[in-house]
């Protein structure tokens, strides 16, 4: 093998290693006989002698290849190499070639991705007859592998270079300040479905730190222009980004984002808090010298005052404030009475039952259905008895509804977008990653599902990516609601676990809940008919169950509580914004249960409880609401709350003092 041979066989080895990535090329406008004279010119002199009537070397062939793959490079840790890059011929006329190629090719910018319609350029040898003998010349050559090969490179070409430019403009405009920013939002649960968005913002703001740090910009860009995270600031979330940026106010660049992206009654869950409303607020707690008050925990029997609780279970009399000997009430004598009948709950307004049977009872029970969840209630109070107050009322206690349990179907809808203030809603809950569908078909034949929403359906969880195992679907009827019967189906649309399965249909019209389970798993492909929805005058006024479905929701725990069954009253008491003299805002009514502990941390700070000095620092105590919360302590006061406000009612078992039992169906 002649050295000329070996060369081009080193030429065409390294294009061959360069292909097993992605290639480009340099030299944007680049006139491609300059790379052929550079070629030529690179021959130290009496190198390349004279062949016939042209220089040895200079032949078609070779120049198709140099013309064509000489300007082709890869990018490899971050640095560009061409395909003349450590090409070392054994004779050293052919590695000063090599070098010059090399250099010249090097210092050409980056200019595109490579792409070819044809399948190779120069050939290995060529043969030609002289003088009666078969001659045999060796060329530079080059194979195009089959994934470089397109019939339109200009397309492919255009497609890459749209893909550098949105790259190159992410890099440039989007700051890591607002990058850092908007990952607070998420992380704080203050952007609408902001952990999907999540892993987009860090790989792209790691992109960028690379970037900044890489020794080659340029070719950085070139070799993530097709990851996916490089087309960022064409993202939704990008846009987050983009305004902020480029100094639009938070708020402002939040809401245009949420009105991208959110159903249209979509509430943010948490605040938005820029350092300078921090600083704000900071001063007024440190002027007002309310910095202890802030500290919350669960309130106890012993913190609240006798006078200050309606009625007290025998067995929590000495545990209260103050004591309660002669105050209350005198030990009550219990005799078996006659037994509570299955008869209907005889209905009574809370203010009648306030007034007329609360003093007299021995004992309470409450039934706590599953409906209840929501009405979950942890009474609180400040760790420091002589600190400033923080509420609009003349003690220290709040109340929290909810903590962090797991949410009612109601409240899953509500915080996955969905509406929740129609005139009916029928919504579907379900506990993993299947894929069911809710199915309604009106009294006219139309099918309401999620190929056809007739802007009722709002809500379809688990269809793809993020799956959740608290999914919901949700129909709501916000305008008129014709009368008739409904059937409502549940389709398994596509099977993924094999453990929770079934589900469970919520209904509500006019301050009514109603639940149906289906406690079996449902298969591939398999309906089920949840039941016969009867309206008219725009109520729900009968729902026939389908054979496989059950009236009301499984017993489960609930902060220490088994549900669906009665659970004894320790003491009966309003809201503290009505305790002693006060009359601030709703009252509500707390029934605090035995055994109740709200296992997971609680909010003791909400804005309607904030006296007016504060108020102009309402979002800075949002957030503050949420990350001061009530530690889970035991002997708490928790239970079920209601609002004088909202219609509502809870049927009590109650023991009147002398043996007589009464079912009552307590009004809200």
């Amino acid at each position: 093998m002649d050295d000329f041979q070996q060369f081009t066989a080193d030429v065409a080895s390294r294009l061959s290693a360069m292909s097993k990535g992605e290639l480009y090329v340099v030299g944007d406008g680049l006139d491609r006989d300059s790379l052929w004279l550079t070629f030529l010119e690179s021959f130290p002199a009496g190198t390349n002698p004279r062949f016939r009537e042209r220089s040895a070397y200079d032949c078609s062939t070779c120049r198709g290849f140099v013309k064509n793959l000489g300007n082709v490079v890869e990018i490899r840790d971050g640095h560009v190499r061409t395909v003349w890059s450590g090409v070392s011929a054994s004779d050293p006329v052919f590695s000063v070639v090599a070098a010059a190629m090399d250099e010249f090719v090097g210092t050409l910018p980056l200019s595109g991705i490579f792409r070819s319609a044809e399948a190779q350029y120069g050939a290995k040898t060529t043969r030609a007859l002289r003088d009666g003998k078969v001659e045999v010349w060796d060329h530079l050559h080059g194979q195009v592998e089959k994934r470089y090969r397109t019939p339109d490179v200009g397309a492919a070409r255009g497609t890459f270079d749209a893909a550098v430019q949105v790259f190159q403009r992410g890099l440039a405009e989007l700051t890591l300040d607002a990058l850092d920013t908007v990952i607070d939002l998420i992380d704080d649960n203050a952007l609408y479905r902001g952990e999907e968005h999540h892993r987009a913002v860090t790989e792209f703001r790691s992109l960028r730190n690379r970037w900044t740090e890489a020794a080659d910009g340029r070719a950085f860009v070139f070799a993530n222009a097709v990851n996916p995270a490089a087309r960022f600031r064409n993202t939704v979330i990008g846009t987050l980004v983009q305004d902020l940026s480029a100094g639009v106010d938070l708020e402002q660049a939040v809401r245009a984002f949420e009105t991208k992206v959110a159903p249209q009654n979509y509430q943010r869950p948490t605040a938005l808090i820029t350092p300078a409303m921090v600083k704000a607020a900071m001063r007024t707690i440190d002027e007002l010298g309310i910095e202890e008050s802030l500290q919350r925990r669960f309130a106890r029997l012993s913190d609240v005052s006798v006078t200050n609780v309606l009625w007290v279970d025998n067995d929590t009399q000495s545990r209260m404030k103050d004591g309660l000997e002669g105050l209350l009430m005198q030990a009550a004598t219990t005799s078996p009475g006659a037994r509570l009948r299955d008869a209907k709950p005889e209905e009574i307004p809370v203010i009648t039952f306030m007034k007329d049977i609360l003093p007299g009872a021995a004992s309470i029970d409450l039934w706590v259905a599953n409906s209840h969840e929501p009405h979950f209630v942890s009474l609180t109070t400040g760790r420091n008895p002589d600190a400033p107050r923080l509420f609009r009322w003349n003690n220290d206690f709040g109340w929290s509804y909810g903590g962090n349990v797991t949410d009612s179907i109601r409240e899953r809808v509500k915080r996955a977008g969905g509406n929740v203030t129609g005139k009916v809603r029928v919504s579907l809950s379900w506990f993993n990653h299947d894929d069911l569908d809710l199915h309604v078909y009106e009294p006219d034949g139309t099918h309401i599902w999620y190929q056809d929403k007739r802007d009722k359906l709002d809500v379809d969880m688990n269809a793809s990516s993020p799956l959740s195992r608290e999914p919901v679907e949700n129909v709501t009827w916000a305008g008129r609601i014709a009368d008739g019967e409904y059937r409502i189906e549940v389709n398994q649309f596509r099977k993924r676990d094999t453990g929770d399965g079934g589900f469970v249909i919520e209904t509500e019209s006019n301050g009514r809940i109603e639940h149906y389970r289906h406690d079996r798993a449902v298969g591939q492909k398999e309906t089920v008919e949840v039941g016969r929805m009867t309206v008219a005058g725009e109520v729900i006024t009968a729902f026939r169950p389908g054979t496989d479905m059950r009236h009301g929701n499984a017993a489960k725990d609930v902060w220490g509580v088994t549900t669906e069954q009665f659970v004894p009253v320790s003491t009966v008491m309003y809201s503290p914004n009505h305790f002693d003299d006060n009359e601030v805002g709703n009252r509500h009514y707390f029934f605090m249960l035995k055994g109740c502990e709200n296992d997971q941390p609680a909010r003791g700070i909400y804005n309607e409880f904030l006296r007016g000095d504060l108020q102009p620092h309402r979002k800075v105590f949002e957030v503050l609401g949420d990350r001061t919360k009530c530690e889970p302590s035991p002997d708490q006061l928790s239970g079920l709350g209601f609002s004088s406000t909202v219609r509502n009612s809870v049927v009590a078992k109650v023991t009147m003092t002398g043996g007589r039992r009464r079912l009552v169906s307590i009004q809200f």
